[in-house]
């Protein structure tokens, strides 16, 4: 599997990744097209498409910044492979490439463990090393003013969030990876 960055809609495989995005999260965490596209020029930004023989398999973005204190940070924001496709071992690749080298703390949301399909996804995530940071209280706000802001846990790797971090986390999500959404 190979990742490609992409700095904007002219790659010819976008419109099928933006199709994987819709069909994989809930309206309240996808951001819309026009943001998109304008989050596409910041550079802490990482868009990518996955793909395997020249076919596209998923997508993956993140975040990346680096802390007043100095600590390094990526934010694993839209993580998805093709439904067609799942369970074939690209969701465990493309988690490797986003960990890393381990040189920096890697944060994700999910779902609370509260049915079947998002306990396998935490127990996913938790088989590859993260850690779910259930005393953290995380809501997250919606992209869009149509929807409701929803509890989401924060998993990091390679360890659990500090306090501290976790205010970190939060400052960035919301000034920075929130300010590409409908909400002003």
């Amino acid at each position: 599997m190979e990742p490609i960055r992409i700095r904007d809609t002219s790659h010819p495989y976008f419109p099928k990744a933006w199709e994987i995005y819709e069909q994989s999260f809930p309206l309240c965490e996808q951001r819309p097209l026009s943001e998109h596209i304008r989050a596409l020029d910041n550079p802490a930004f990482h868009y990518n498409l996955l793909t395997d023989d020249d076919r596209l398999v998923g997508l993956l973005s993140w975040w990346e910044w680096e802390a007043a204190d100095g600590t390094l940070f990526r934010f694993g924001e839209h993580f998805a492979i093709a439904p067609e496709i799942r369970g074939g071992g690209y969701g465990s690749q493309a988690l490797k490439y986003l960990l890393g080298d381990g040189t920096r703390l890697v944060l994700l949301e999910i779902d609370p463990p509260v049915d079947d399909i998002s306990r396998r996804r935490e127990q996913f995530y938790m088989r590859n090393g993260l850690k779910t940071n259930y005393e953290y209280d995380h809501i997250h706000p919606s992209f869009r003013p149509s929807t409701e802001a929803h509890r989401l846990l924060i998993m990091s790797y390679p360890r659990a969030l500090t306090p501290e971090e976790f205010r970190e986390f939060q400052r960035f999500n919301n000034k920075q990876v929130l300010s590409y959404s409908e909400r002003k």
